[in-house]
């Protein structure tokens, strides 16, 4: 057999007779490894090479290097004195953040200095060689004998996302589109001019024009259309460049007609005397406010009522912003009760409203906010979520009509959530009165809140920006909602049920609970501490863990769905840079350890043995939970725990695993963000409200979301995902989940998981699971297992295997559902097959 080293020099010389060339060719022969990245111990040295010189490794070094050109890649490494868990491992990438899996890997057995060589073919125009040494430093690695063989000469290339086809939009409206150019080649794309846009078209935010990208980065810009008149209009724009000039074609129509609501939407058909003993005319331009019952913010009922009403549709309409204080952040009058955790006193002045300054349009009685989901407001302590409200006449009024919008209060940076809503009197030509505030929902077992007051207020009529499909949007998330039943019509329906027993384990601080069966969604009332919260459709429930099986889990399904074992089975390691190389081990410790694995809570990395001593203490509230940077969270997830088990053996609940995971996976997915992916995919098509398409995420940048918690929900949502696991993950007859990640966490396919606290519990894919055989007076046999999503403080999403779902929100600190057990059995058998 010839020496390795032959075969590679016969190899390169082979393939320059064929025509072809050596792009690069590194073996150290100058004698030097200039050029060279290097940690750890390394040399120059002549004992073990291909020709006179190599790079030797030892003592846990590493070495890496870029070169600008791409092609076949041949890399070579030779060991020696290898032992037991040493190793040599050599990876290739086109991307310095995701080396994947060693192209080469020498063991204890390997390492009689032989040089070992593999060839992997590189796009992108980089190529990015890294070789590792694990061991100590009497294990040694060389590295030699790298080439780069049959790339084409260096050229940028022009690739454009995004499109500038704006459909139709109300004249005297601006809708916005934004398009990103990327420079998907090997070398620097020169922008220059770009022409074109003229109005109706406009160009903004460009910082493309007169740059110059380097290869695998891009660039954006947005596209404006205001028509002025009705009817279609065209444009090009022109994108000079050194690659291909490149168009943009810009097409838009203008409209005059505002879509009319679709029947769907509720109106008001009372008479105006409502009748009303706080909130009057006279107080809401008065000085002063105090706490009232939450029915005095609305029309006199709740929404699953609004047909009692006597509210009169209204005769003004809002379109444009309303301003609080001049846009500055409002100090109000509030009373607090803490309980539970010291993360109350983190707060810094939570008697102050952020700044308010926001768009919303009205079609018929209902005002919808521009703006939905989260709003990070740079306040110190709280973020908005704005949801749809309602407006109406009543015949004191004075001709002004009176809105009202629910909105949330969340922690920053958590997932506290408080829920309350503003009113205020306006008319057309801008008067507007003060407006009331007051919030008095959470759902956050550490911090009970109470805010209320006066605030001054400017109303500035005007157009909003794309109108017609906030309105229609809106009317499509009324249209999909799962029709509605009072939960007391659950006995009407089903005679014998006791409606008080369901969610009774979580009376002493609910906020809501309610049942699904047989395409009903039987709805309990929104509780406060000042009454039922009257927009109890729309109220902000915060998710905490239900996260993890409905974002991280979901995400690792949709992956594993389209790209198959290789998704399902990546490892943490190979994505997520932080746990490659960092103290207490880390390296060994997550090289061996899925994805999955982190999900499941089986990683075998962890420091105490109970299932959730990790989670509860000062370190981990401290070092994750309170730090709020990407950086700050992944040093504390990788470098926390040690290795005491086999992966998929432990269970051990961290919060943290969850976040790497989260990380591992975005980093995989390298076309975009993953949560806009899973948002799209998953939660458009499932007809999930606006409030979940955005979620809590790290601060500065990288802004990863948060993975284990950090959503919002509207009632309607939770049933829907629930719905979905018992479904399968199959939407619109389309399978979109893995089916078999959805047969485990229905414990219906081949892996249940692993025990948690006691044999009657087990974790699997971010579910929960209860052996309702094992009670002390069970319904069931042993066996008949239910899956649960659960949240901090009291949530939970319960499927049952008789087809009925069960949510409860609250704080607390209950997650049983015997209650809703017992009541739903008496509907159809809860114990399966």
């Amino acid at each position: 057999m010839r020496p390795v080293k032959l075969i590679l020099a016969s190899a390169l010389l082979a393939s320059m007779s064929l025509g072809c060339h050596a792009d690069v060719q590194e073996d150290f022969e100058d004698g030097n490894a200039d050029g060279w990245s290097t940690t750890g111990t390394t040399a120059i040295v002549t004992n073990v090479t291909i020709g006179q010189y190599a790079l030797r490794l030892k003592g846990g070094a590493t070495a890496e290097r870029s070169f600008s050109a791409d092609g076949d890649v041949t890399v070579s490494v030779a060991a020696s004195s290898l032992e037991t868990n040493d190793r040599c491992d050599v990876y290739v990438s086109n991307s310095n953040q995701n080396w994947g899996t060693p192209l080469i890997t020498l063991n204890n057995g390997q390492d009689n200095s032989s040089f070992f060589n593999a060839t992997k073919t590189i796009t992108g125009g980089t190529t990015y060689i890294r070789y590792v040494q694990t061991g100590s430093a009497a294990d040694y690695c060389y590295a030699d004998g790298i080439s780069i063989v049959g790339s084409a000469a260096p050229a940028p290339k022009l690739s454009l996302s995004g499109s500038a086809a704006f459909g139709s939009v109300l004249v005297g409206s601006s809708a916005s589109k934004t398009v990103t150019i990327s420079n998907t080649g090997n070398a620097n794309l020169t922008l220059t001019s770009m022409t074109g846009a003229s109005a109706p078209f406009a160009l903004a935010n460009n910082n493309c024009a007169n740059t110059t990208l380097s290869p695998s980065t891009s660039c954006s810009f947005n596209v404006n259309f205001t028509p002025t008149v009705v009817g279609s209009v065209g444009a090009s724009l022109s994108i000079a460049n050194n690659d291909t000039p490149t168009t943009l074609s810009l097409t838009g129509t203008g409209s005059d007609v505002v879509t009319p609501p679709s029947g769907s939407l509720h109106s008001f058909t009372g008479d105006g005397n409502v009748n009303r003993t706080a909130l009057s005319y006279a107080q809401l331009n008065g000085s002063s406010i105090g706490m009232v019952d939450f029915s005095q913010y609305s029309h006199g009922t709740s929404e699953l009522n609004a047909d009692n009403s006597k509210a009169k549709q209204p005769s003004n309409s809002f379109s444009g912003r309303l301003v609080l204080n001049a846009g500055n952040d409002t100090a109000l009058s509030f009373n607090e009760t803490t309980s539970g955790r010291a993360q109350a006193g983190n707060y810094v002045s939570p008697n102050t409203l952020p700044s308010f300054d926001f768009e919303f349009v009205q079609t018929g009685s209902h005002i919808i906010p521009q703006q939905r989901g989260l709003v990070v407001t740079g306040h110190g302590d709280w973020n908005y979520i704005l949801e749809p409200g309602r407006v109406w006449d009543e015949n004191n009024d004075q001709g002004f009509s009176r809105a009202a919008i629910p909105f949330s209060l969340q922690e920053n940076q958590a997932n506290c959530t408080h829920n309350g809503i503003l009113t205020f009197l306006f008319k057309n030509d801008g008067s507007v009165s003060k407006v009331a505030v007051q919030v008095g929902g959470e759902t956050c077992l550490y911090f009970n809140y109470n805010l209320w007051g006066l605030v001054s207020a400017s109303y500035v009529p005007g157009a909003v920006s794309d109108t017609s499909n906030l309105i229609a949007n809106y009317e499509a998330e009324v249209l999909n909602r799962i029709p509605t039943k009072a939960i007391s019509e659950l006995a009407v329906d089903y005679p014998g049920v006791v409606v008080s027993n369901i969610a009774a384990e979580q009376a002493s601080g609910e906020t809501t609970h309610g049942v699904y069966y047989n395409g009903i969604h039987y709805a309990a009332p929104c509780v406060t501490q000042n009454g039922n919260y009257p927009f109890c459709e729309v109220m902000g429930l915060p998710s905490y863990s239900t996260a993890k099986t409905a974002v991280a889990n979901f995400a690792h399904a949709l992956l594993s769905q389209q790209d198959g074992a290789v998704a399902r089975n990546m490892k943490v390691a190979d994505y997520v840079s932080e746990c490659q190389d960092g103290i207490n081990g880390t390296a060994s410790i997550w090289s061996d350890v899925t994805v999955e694995n982190a999900l499941d809570m089986a990683t075998g990395n962890y420091r105490l043995s109970s299932y959730e001593g990790d989670e509860g203490s000062t370190a981990v509230l401290n070092d994750f939970f309170l730090v709020f940077t990407h950086a700050e969270k992944i040093k504390h997830a990788c470098e926390r725990y040690i290795r005491k088990a086999t992966p998929n053996t432990h269970f051990s609940y961290h919060s943290s695993d969850t976040y790497i995971a989260g990380v591992a996976m975005d980093n995989y997915y390298a076309a975009g963000d993953l949560f806009d992916k899973l948002v799209n995919e998953v939660y458009k098509p499932l007809k999930l409200s606006p409030a979940t398409y955005t979620t809590v995420r790290t601060q500065a940048s990288p802004a990863d979301p948060f993975w284990s918690h950090g959503m919002n929900w509207h009632a309607d949502d939770m049933v829907k995902l629930g719905k979905l696991v018992n479904d399968r993950g199959v939407i619109n007859g389309q399978q979109v989940l893995d089916p078999a990640i959805m047969d485990d966490m229905l414990l219906k396919g081949s892996d249940n998981g692993l025990e948690t606290y006691g044999s009657e519990s087990t974790y699997i894919n971010g579910m929960w699971t209860y052996d309702m055989g094992q009670r002390s007076s069970p319904l069931c046999p042993a066996g008949s297992w239910v899956t649960y999503m659960s949240g901090y403080g009291g949530i939970g999403i319960v499927l049952f295997p008789n087809g009925a779902v069960f949510y409860h929100v609250s704080d607390s600190n209950s997650f049983a559902f015997a209650g809703a057990e017992a009541e739903l059995h008496k509907i159809s058998n809860i114990c399966g097959n």
